[in-house]
């Protein structure tokens, strides 16, 4: 029997199609990563766009690329017919029914979708709906390119989108590219301090409210939660303060916080694991006693997002972890008030850090969850990165929110000098946007500090955020002129 290959396997199973382009041609295949590509060029004849029931579109910009759970592209600006443009979502498929064959009309993460595009039509195609049972207009590319699909194949390198190319660059793009090095990381520092300075602010009425351990405690476990379980970690936080938790053993911590999480699996649960059973009994009979304290805080489980989420950060992981803290580090401002004026500089942020970096639980730094395997080998709760993200975005900001509140100036100063000079954590999404807008593939030497990355977010959250234009007319390269005419 003849072993199929793995070009045979690619057809059957990757999101891709064969498109025959006529006789003398080999078939092309045609990935939705390329469709992608062709909506994000506009490669369409602009000019005469229409969505499949007739109107008049006019794309202002195709959004930024999505590398994350949720539409293709966001925040595109659209108009149909005459109307004034729209801020939304755009999903890109290759075929028209694919929105339905791929569960998004039931996907909340897709009700801002302004408008679906496909490659092809489907035949007896149905129309796009969201969640929350808008219609959503479709456009099909296959009739309104701006050449044929094969020229456009061979053309187009799928892989180097969105980030490795020059094209979508920002208007600023080639001001920047003008001035000198010191001059443009001088302006991401100043943006950076800027956005330091504004977490502070908000810190200091987190603190004024609750005391600083609080202020801490909620910090920590909103930056525990990621982006996709911030909201959920805060409200832990709110229901479950610190007083209540930070005299408690490390277990009974723990059944406090998965039990007003929702995350408790039944007492009984039938687990192949022995350390398993006997981890959930511990953890039982510390909640039966306490959960009438809780009646009506319980989290319920829907608002929790698990999608996309590496197992290593799954929020009952997290949740071990504070435990943990809270049982081994707290009170937490007298450590970083001691790192903050360590007699060596160099070792101010190392200290930070460690507060969080070497957290270990008996049962969870060995498993994902209730129901997983023992892993033969431990993994820590939090990691080197996470730990650099809280000391970037919770300690930093609390100590300059504390200090200036204590009147102690020295405190702040060396918190935002920590600042300063801190390498960056790995960049997110957003960064690494707002990068290419700025420089495309030629970022300036030394943007790799914490305060240079934070400063790519304010620029983003002060400018792209708010701009509806296409970047026709954004304001942010008149700020780069006076900036650099300050210099």
């Amino acid at each position: 029997m003849r072993e199929i290959t793995y070009a045979e396997l690619r057809d059957r199973f990757a999101p891709c199609a064969l498109h025959e382009t006529g006789e003398g041609y080999a078939p092309v295949p045609v990935s939705e990563r390329l469709a992608q590509a062709i909506w994000f060029d506009q490669r369409l004849q602009r000019e005469k766009l229409q969505t499949a029931d007739g109107q008049r579109v006019r794309v202002v910009s195709p959004g930024w690329w999505n590398l994350e759970a949720g539409p293709d592209f966001r925040r595109a600006v659209i108009a149909f017919e005459d109307g004034a443009p729209q801020l939304g979502d755009v999903e890109v498929h290759l075929r028209a029914n694919d929105w339905h064959q791929h569960g998004h009309d039931g996907d909340p993460l897709y009700n801002n979708v302004l408008l679906h595009v496909a490659l092809w039509h489907s035949g007896g195609e149905r129309p796009a709906t969201t969640a929350n049972g808008r219609a959503i207009s479709r456009l099909v590319m296959s009739d309104q390119l701006d050449a044929p699909l094969e020229q456009l194949y061979d053309s187009i390198e799928p892989a180097d989108y969105p980030y490795d190319l020059d094209s979508h660059v920002g208007r600023c793009e080639a001001r920047l590219r003008t001035l000198p090095a010191e001059t443009v990381v001088a302006l991401l520092d100043e943006a950076g301090l800027d956005r330091l300075r504004a977490k502070a602010r908000r810190m200091t009425r987190w603190i004024q409210r609750h005391g600083v351990e609080q202020a801490l405690y909620a910090g920590v476990m909103e930056a525990l939660g990621y982006k996709h379980n911030k909201e959920p970690m805060r409200l832990l936080a709110a229901r479950l303060p610190v007083a209540r938790l930070r005299e408690l053993p490390a277990t009974q911590a723990q059944a406090f916080l998965l039990g007003v999480a929702g995350f408790l699996p039944e007492r009984t649960v039938a687990a192949s694991d022995a350390a398993t059973r006997r981890h959930v009994k511990a953890l039982w009979e510390v909640w039966w006693k306490a959960r009438d304290e809780f009646e009506g805080k319980t989290l319920v489980r829907d608002v929790w997002r698990m999608a996309g989420l590496r197992p290593a950060n799954f929020p009952w992981r997290r949740l071990a972890a504070v435990a943990q803290l809270l049982a081994t580090h707290w009170e937490l401002w007298p450590k970083i008030e001691s790192a903050l004026t360590a007699k060596r500089e160099a070792q101010r942020a190392a200290r930070l850090e460690a507060l969080f970096a070497d957290v270990e639980d008996p049962y969870w730094s060995r498993r994902y969850s209730f129901a997983s395997k023992s892993q033969p080998k431990a993994e820590r709760l939090i990691g080197e990165a996470r730990a650099r993200d809280i000391v970037i975005n919770v300690v930093l900001p609390v100590a300059i929110a504390q200090a200036k509140l204590l009147e102690r100036p020295a405190l702040a100063e060396a918190a935002e000098k920590i600042f300063v000079s801190y390498p960056a954590t790995e960049p997110n999404a957003l960064a690494r946007f707002t990068a290419h807008r700025l420089f495309g593939q030629r970022p300036p030497r030394g943007i790799r500090t914490a305060a240079r990355q934070q400063g790519l977010l304010q620029i983003f959250h002060d400018f792209c955020l708010s701009d509806r234009s296409g970047c026709a007319q954004c304001r942010f390269p008149e700020l780069v002129a006076q900036f650099a005419a300050r210099e």
